[in-house]
């Protein structure tokens, strides 16, 4: 039986490399030879044991690889192909799937989390998650149409139009993608509010308006609208903050809220806010089929014209064997770090 390098979870904080069996190629399957994949920050939350996971996980759903090799009912795939990988599976059969909201699937299953993810040489998945990579985009840049998809998303989720103004609470990565994908997708503006000076930088360079994220975000957004608030905000924190309530407090009435953030417990809501200012609160998860193109074709076409606007995102480089490392820089801000990357 051929054997693969994989990192497995071996308990909170505690990486294995191991080696394990290849995947078995399905009829309408895939194999990808990973070549990078992105550290999430979902993963960090199995990682420190926050959220439950089965023995021996493999976490990763940032994937860029080639085709390796795939099954006898698959067509339009050559073997070296490079290409990105959409990690959630679904039924594609019930109501939610054929409607184009293949997200809410609920059999959806997602790389990384209940099936083996992307930190390994190896993973298997069906076809129609496949994505060829166009030729401006390299395995790197290929590793983070992931998360920018996640950000086509959201906005979707608003219907962003042409010429209105955005704002983002976070300057993380998905915060970082947002900031891309708001201004592909047509904002005059984009704010954002940048908790550590590496994440204003980066901000910078990608054009927002930056906020310095203190107890004050909140007027310093309003003075930065200039009596203008931004028709959208989107929250990508998370976490146990109060980040919910500042989008609330700084979107225009009757303005447009996309929850983008992995929420660890409960939140409390200003709910009178929301009301009188009759704001539309949406969550988002992951991302869909909503219409001809699916979020994940966007978000190629994005990554193809801004290819290297996302390679800035990546701070920091780890290959496989270093991959307990790398999880360390990226749980640790004080190393300055945005988007730590897996060279497989």
């Amino acid at each position: 039986m051929a054997t693969m390098k994989a990192a497995v979870v071996a308990g909170p904080q505690r990486f294995e490399i191991k080696d394990v069996p290849v995947p078995e190629i399905e009829p309408d399957g895939v194999l990808v030879r990973v070549r990078n994949c992105g550290i999430c920050g979902s993963d960090l939350h199995f990682f420190r044991g926050e959220f439950p996971s089965a023995p021996g996980l493999r976490l990763g759903h940032e994937i860029s690889g080639e085709v390796a090799a795939f099954g006898e009912h698959v067509t339009g795939l050559s073997e070296g192909q490079p290409v990105a990988i959409e990690p959630v599976l679904v039924c594609r059969t019930c109501e939610l799937c054929t409607s184009g909201r293949s997200q809410l699937c609920p059999n959806r299953k997602l790389l990384g989390t209940v099936l083996p993810g992307g930190l390994a040489e190896y993973v298997h998945l069906p076809s129609y998650l496949v994505y060829p990579l166009p030729d401006d985009i390299d395995f790197e840049v290929g590793a983070l149409v992931e998360p920018l998809a996640v950000t086509v998303h959201g906005l979707r989720q608003v219907n962003l139009e042409a010429g209105e103004r955005v704002a983002i609470v976070g300057a993380g990565t998905v915060g970082l993608m947002a900031v891309i994908a708001a201004q592909s997708m047509g904002a005059s503006d984009v704010f954002i509010s940048a908790r550590y000076s590496h994440q204003a930088e980066a901000a910078k360079e990608l054009g927002a308006n930056v906020i310095e994220a203190n107890e004050s975000s909140t007027e310093a957004f309003a003075t930065a609208f200039a009596g203008r608030p931004p028709e959208v905000a989107i929250e990508t924190v998370g976490g146990q903050n109060d980040t919910l309530n500042e989008a609330v407090t700084i979107v225009a009435p009757g303005g447009r809220i996309s929850i983008l953030g992995l929420f660890t417990k409960a939140v409390r809501l200003n709910a009178t806010a929301a009301v009188l200012k009759e704001a539309l609160l949406v969550g988002s998860m992951t991302y869909g089929r909503p219409g001809p193109r699916s979020d994940f074709e966007v978000a190629l076409d994005i990554a193809a014209s801004r290819a290297e606007e996302l390679r800035s995102v990546i701070t920091h480089r780890v290959s496989l064997d270093e991959i307990a490392q790398g999880f360390e820089i990226a749980a640790d801000k004080t190393q300055r770090s945005i988007k730590v990357t897996v060279e497989v």
